[in-house]
């Protein structure tokens, strides 16, 4: 069996997109399951190799003449994971490239739920989702004698966010006050003040880093690392960039959705697209990112 296949770039993550009707379609006696599928094609030795596995189907939506979408992820275990942000920018680009959702908006159905979320697209690349406002709980960390602020936040994983601030414990010793501390399923992120601008914050690979850049925003808010204007226009604006395996990838806070034409500026990545984020307590978290495909290809099973 013959499975095709689009490969795609969203902040650094790679995904395998795999359109589920076509696959549905195909007269096959051999039909694997949707897991074995990911696992085989995940494979970076012996596959194609990616983050994540996204199979993508439609089905019509009897209210209005729009399709609706659904989208299932999986991990290089086989197993099936919730919808990260990532994976629902990768689902709007393929929906809007091959004519399933001709409007600005589209909504995305996570599997097994009733649960929708809500994109915009705001050129042919980059789509705005609103995440809801998370749940924030503040923690004080006592390291060498010294007070480090944390927050644990509650997004679509548990990010455990601290800030190392100048004259306080250093990265290093704060990262390691959050490992003795986060729960199993706890995400580490440790943020600091790199220059007036620039908040930078560092986590492990297994992060989704259009999440991440949310909790750090987030985190740099509280802690009160707002600084001057850093784009025309924005005022309030705040940079943060993720430092880690594979370069920098950098985020800029808006007050307002970006014009399609503001290209430039901080928020430009080292490795692929330009993504902002918004935090509003009253309608949520606001993050536009851009899907960039890679290239495309068949895979034998």
């Amino acid at each position: 069996m013959t499975v095709s296949f689009l490969k795609l770039h969203v902040a650094g993550h790679d995904y395998i997109l795999i359109d589920q009707d076509r696959l549905d379609s195909e007269d096959s006696k051999y039909q694997p399951k949707l897991n074995a599928i990911a696992e085989l094609i995940l494979d970076r030795r012996c596959g194609v190799g990616g983050d994540g596995c996204i199979f993508m189907a439609s089905a019509r939506n009897f209210t209005s003449a729009e399709r609706l979408l659904t989208g299932r992820l999986f991990g290089s275990d086989g197993g099936e994971v919730p919808l990260s942000p990532d994976a629902l920018l990768c689902i709007a680009r393929l929906a809007m490239d091959t004519g399933r959702s001709s409007a600005a908006e589209l909504s995305i159905q996570a599997p097994f739920t009733e649960k929708v979320y809500e994109l915009r697209a705001i050129d042919s690349r980059s789509f705005m989702l609103t995440l809801p406002y998370p749940r924030v709980q503040p923690l004080t960390l006592i390291v060498d004698g010294k007070t480090a602020h944390a927050y644990r936040i509650q997004l679509g994983a548990s990010y455990l966010v601290a800030c190392a601030v100048p004259n306080g414990p250093g990265s290093k010793r704060v990262r390691q006050a959050l490992l003795a501390m986060e729960k199993t399923n706890d995400i580490p992120l440790v943020l600091r003040l790199h220059t007036k601008d620039i908040i930078r914050y560092v986590g492990p690979e297994r992060t989704d880093r259009m999440e991440g850049a949310a909790a750090a925003v987030l985190a740099a808010g509280f802690q009160g690392f707002i600084t001057e204007p850093v784009v025309p226009g924005l005022e309030g604006a705040i940079v943060a960039e993720w430092r880690g395996r594979g370069g920098a990838v950098t985020y800029a806070s808006f007050p307002a959705v970006p014009a399609p034409d503001q290209v430039s500026g901080p928020a430009t990545l080292i490795d692929r697209g330009r993504f902002w984020v918004n935090p509003d307590r009253n309608r949520g978290i606001q993050v536009v990112g851009k899907a960039e495909y890679v290239f495309d290809g068949n895979f034998d099973l």
